[in-house]
């Protein structure tokens, strides 16, 4: 199954499964698209339409994070799989995926 990654204004749309053989071009997607909004401004990844959970997906959405932080863009998850949280709470991470408790 493939993956795509659709920016519309501030929101950027995940959809599909994402593995280790896509990642990098979603990445660079994400990454462009947060390049070309105005620093200050906030942004959302919509994740409803992503088929699978995994630590690969969870890796691409901390590098998004980091890059936002650098570019000042508040950056926030919408629609998160109910089994990428839980994977995010194994990892200890959760609290950036879905604000603090």
């Amino acid at each position: 199954m493939s993956a795509s990654a659709e920016p519309d204004g501030n929101r950027l749309a995940l959809a599909g499964q994402i593995t280790a053989d896509n990642v990098l071009a979603i990445r660079q997607r994400g990454e462009a698209w947060l390049a070309s909004l105005t620093p200050g401004v906030p942004a959302s990844v919509d994740l409803s339409a992503v088929t699978t959970a995994s630590s690969v997906l969870l890796s691409l959405l901390l590098c998004l994070r980091r890059f936002a932080d650098q570019r000042q863009v508040t950056l926030t998850f919408a629609g998160t799989p109910d089994d990428l949280v839980g994977l995010s709470h194994l990892n200890g991470i959760s609290r950036w995926l879905t604000g603090p408790s």
